[in-house]
């Protein structure tokens, strides 16, 4: 014979049993939705320290897990560097401007999906590169790069590289330059951004759109959804560089133009800046298209009349290193394929190093 407290009814039992299956299909559905945003992820992301939330679905709200070493971690620690409150506010007005409709604007050129970031004035502060809208990623927007890896494989694509990690191979150009304080690659860290320019698949725009709908007609439902809005991207995130031009261009100008003594010694040290940082990370794409060159001519100005002119601002040259996605080889490249540095027909590239950069740490490598 049972007492009370032990006896369970037929119908407590169901109810039980229900509010089991109802909790394990709620831990399903959310495992299922986190798990669809972090399926292409080779690599652990990258994150960096703690930082504060906004509404739901903007990037800094996005609490989902994802995988890192084999664990899962919270990620609501991105888009945040305490230790550069200059790249955490340009980020900032980034995800601000992105909020208000000013969207990124994809970039043509190239193989990959890249965008210019604007703020909320609309003047570009930077380049982003999603990870999966890289030259072999499974978003890339540009169909050329598709082709080629659907029909010829073996003719493209590099075989010392990791694929589609080229927005690590952007930061750690980045980290790179500062460590040796190269001061030639714009800053570059690993961010994560939403945006309806980018190039999602019709799922994602789907569920987007049906959240959004629901969360209007029903804002207590609305409440409960784990993110309203596109899934963010991680990516790299390049501080844009203004007055610069291919340096295809101003090569061709320094043949015709020639550069004086002290602007011709002082592009010298530059460029020996940005052969001490390919040779590091062994850039495997370092085009004349694919670094940037910065000329300001002297100005000039008269004192007097009948007086000789003045210079008021001395010429400056100035190097950016960017599109350092393809470096970091996990081997020496020894296929058919060299991949060369093209600046090593340059006639500066010919000049021994003699300029010694003591301020910088890259004095002791040359």
């Amino acid at each position: 014979m049972t007492s009370d407290a032990e006896e369970i009814s037929p119908v407590a039992a169901a109810a039980a049993a229900a509010g089991v299956v109802d909790e394990r299909i709620r831990s399903l559905s959310t495992a299922s939705e986190a798990s669809e945003d972090s399926a292409t992820a080779l690599l652990p992301d990258v994150t960096f320290g703690p930082t504060n939330h906004t509404g739901m679905g903007s990037p800094r709200s996005n609490r989902e897990s994802q995988p890192l070493l084999g664990a899962r971690h919270e990620v609501d620690d991105f888009n945040h560097w305490p230790d550069d409150p200059h790249f955490t506010d340009l980020v900032r007005q980034a995800e601000t401007s992105i909020e208000t409709g000013i969207y990124p604007e994809r970039i043509y050129q190239g193989s990959s999906g890249s965008y210019f970031v604007k703020n909320s004035s609309g003047k570009v502060i930077a380049v982003y590169k999603p990870k999966d809208e890289e030259p072999y990623g499974r978003l890339n927007p540009k169909w050329t790069k598709w082709l080629h890896k659907v029909c010829c494989p073996c003719c493209f694509g590099r075989s010392c590289l990791v694929p589609n990690q080229g927005y690590l191979s952007e930061a750690g150009a980045s980290l790179v330059d500062q460590k040796l304080q190269l001061n030639v690659v714009p800053k570059t860290r690993v961010v994560k951004l939403a945006s309806e320019t980018f190039n999602y698949t019709r799922i994602d725009r789907e569920k987007s759109r049906a959240k959004k709908m629901v969360s209007e007609r029903f804002p207590k439902v609305g409440r409960h959804f784990h993110r309203i809005g596109l899934p963010p991207k991680v990516g790299s995130f390049q501080v844009f560089v203004e007055g610069y031009k291919d340096a295809d261009y101003w090569l061709r100008r320094f043949e015709a133009e020639p550069l004086g003594e002290t602007t011709s010694k002082q592009f010298q040290l530059q460029f020996e800046r940005l052969v001490i940082l390919d040779y590091i990370i062994r850039n495997t794409d370092r085009g004349n298209d694919n670094w940037l060159i910065k000329y300001e001519k002297p100005e000039l100005a008269e004192e007097g009349e009948g007086e000789d002119w003045s210079m008021v601002k001395p010429p400056e040259v100035r190097v950016a290193a960017i599109d350092n996605g393809l470096a970091f080889p996990f081997k020496h490249p020894d296929s058919w394929r060299a991949y060369p540095y093209h600046w090593a027909w340059l006639p500066w590239a010919k000049i021994p190093f003699q300029h010694r950069d003591k301020g910088t740490g890259a004095a002791s490598l040359v």
